[in-house]
């Protein structure tokens, strides 16, 4: 049996929270501890700027209202394809690479440690079961309001950070659009679009839609929630890699 015809099963992790959370540095610490894995940001989904609507009052395009932010239908049919092969597509590129982010460093032998042990699990699987294991981690600042999206992932984590420091570290960033340009936020469009978008798309998640400091609320089973700047991130890598092996283990087992 050739690598190509060997059955394939997907275990997904999404890692979702406000911008500028350490959302994304989770998951690419979560990539260096998975054996067979591989990493999508949802910002790879954001539709061209020319359809994105547009703000009367200051005329710059908005990019983080939920509704249109997201081409919610080709990102859905993307994980489900995702789910069944394991594989990316081959024309799938993503401009996350052109992104900055903080480094924040996590000790190589917890990532070693980690390492081994889920690539034990993928050996023993296959040896098994005759399938190859592949873990799937998905990251995004909109990961759980498209139910079609959530059903999709076996691990749901969720990074909640304070609007200053969020807005602080967003600042301090530029970002790529899907055109090949910058976006650097203008005046007003912080307080404008990204903070309340960020709460309207996430007040299901939080009991009485308190999202900046309320209890989950059963919206998404089984989410994880971290509030990123009291717990160090060795700390998050370590809570959500034992809840990405423990879930494995059950997925594979079903």
């Amino acid at each position: 049996m050739s690598a190509n015809s060997i059955p394939t099963r997907v275990v997904a992790i999404g890692v979702g929270g406000a911008t500028s959370s350490g959302k994304t540095i989770l998951a690419k610490h979560l990539r260096n501890c998975l054996h067979n894995s591989v990493i999508i940001h949802q910002d790879d989904f954001v539709p061209p700027a020319e359809k994105l609507p547009v703000d009367p009052e200051y005329g710059f395009a908005d990019w983080d209202d939920a509704p249109g932010a997201i081409d919610w239908v080709r990102m859905s049919n993307f994980l489900s394809d995702l789910k069944r092969t394991g594989v990316l597509p081959e024309d799938h590129e993503s401009f996350d690479s052109l992104n900055t982010t903080a480094n924040v460093s996590v000790d190589d032998d917890i990532i070693a440690a980690w390492k081994t042990r889920s690539e034990k699990l993928a050996s023993e699987h296959l040896e098994k079961h005759g399938e190859k294991l592949v873990w799937a981690i998905i990251d995004g600042f909109l990961l759980y309001w498209d139910k079609r999206i959530v059903s999709d992932l076996d691990v749901r984590v969720f990074l909640r950070v304070p609007e200053d420091v969020a807005k602080k570290r967003r600042e301090a960033r530029a970002y790529n659009t899907p055109e090949g340009d910058i976006w650097k936020d203008p005046p007003h469009y912080w307080e404008k679009i990204v903070w309340p978008a960020y709460l309207r798309a996430h007040k299901a998640l939080f009991e009485g839609g308190n999202v900046v400091a309320g209890n989950l609320s059963r919206q998404v089973e089984d989410l994880i929630l971290f509030e990123s700047t009291k717990v160090e991130m060795k700390d998050m890598v370590d809570a959500v890699m034992k809840k990405i092996i423990d879930t494995s283990q059950v997925v594979i087992k079903a």
